[in-house]
Parts: C-alpha cells; structure tokens; sequence
C-alpha cells in the first residue's frame, strides 16, 4: 500500500490525475496533514529534479487550459466537503448501499449505515475512497476521517462501517473504457 499511495500522491503532486481522482486527493489533503506532506515533499522532489536538468524542465509543457467559458462549472473539494456536510439527495443501489452523485465524472459519494456492509467487489481500475465522516473496514485496514484507500485493479475488498456511526466516504474512479461508449 505505501508504495501505490507513494506514487498516487506524486501523480497528484505533479497534476496527473484526472479530475475525480485529483478532488480525492485533495480532500484527503485538506483532511489529512499527512497527506498535505507527501504532496508537499512530491513537489520539492519534482521541482528539484527539474532543476538538475534543465533541458527536461523545457521538455515538460504543462496541459493546455481550456476557456474557462467552455468548461462546465468544476466541483472544489471544498465545494464536494461541505455537501457532505449537509443534505445529500442518497440514493439506494441494488446491493443496499445508498451514493449520491456529483458532477464529477467518475465521483460519488458512498453511504454504510452502522453495521452494514458492500459485497465483496474488485476493481478493473484504480479507485479512490476518501472517508469524510465515521470509521470502515476492508479485510484490509480501518480507516477513518482523512484516510485514503486505494483499490488497485485485482484487490478484493468488502467495505464494511465500524462503530455506531453512519461512514460517508467520497468514491473516485478511473474511467472504464468500456461504459464510456454509453456514455
């Protein structure tokens, strides 16, 4: 895990994440002094390196802004924070777990009440789970407010909320190629 986290937040740090996971990013940045630190030595380390070869620093072309006119309102992780914190419009999935979109592609909110518990899944893509309020287990860690879990493609886990709180996590993914034909 400190691996996958390592290099997720040197992603971040270096603006490589699509927009889903850069939101998931910041808000375990806001939530989480360690995680302001790993992005904050990324960047030292970044910058460093690029001052040691400067013919890759004229190499490197930051991406292309679009018109901020053409581009849809965007979410903040402020923005994402303090609707978690207020009333979210839960809708209940198939398997009993209650989301709430956003507008971010990719980005939901995910709600366990006390006791409960996802089905046992696995990711085909990298995906992001942020917890903004109570404690989950995975077979793999607890985690609680301000952590960031990382479900790499191949790893099985079942969320489960610990406790007698309700979890509300922020969930980011990768895009699956595939659903963006129905898209």
């Amino acid at each position: 895990m400190q691996e996958s986290y390592a290099s997720f937040m040197m992603d971040h740090a270096a603006g490589n994440h699509a927009d889903a996971l850069a939101l998931a990013a910041d808000m375990h940045m806001m939530l989480s002094p360690s995680g302001a630190e790993q992005v904050q030595i990324w960047s030292i380390v970044g910058g460093a390196l690029l001052e040691r070869d400067p013919r890759q620093a004229a190499s490197v072309r930051p991406r292309a802004a679009r018109p901020r006119l053409l581009e849809p309102l965007r979410e903040t992780a402020e923005d994402l924070l303090a609707m978690a914190d207020g009333a979210i419009d839960w809708k209940r999935g198939i398997t009993g777990v209650s989301y709430a979109n956003t507008r971010t592609r990719g980005a939901k909110f995910m709600r366990l009440d006390p006791g409960q518990s996802a089905p046992a899944h696995g990711h085909g893509a990298l995906e992001a789970t942020v917890v903004l309020q109570g404690r989950f287990s995975d077979g793999h860690g607890v985690y609680s407010r301000g952590d960031i879990v990382l479900g790499e493609p191949g790893k099985r886990h079942k969320p489960a909320a610990v406790g007698d709180e309700t979890c509300i996590c922020f969930v980011a993914e990768t895009s699956h190629p595939l659903w963006n034909l129905f898209r």
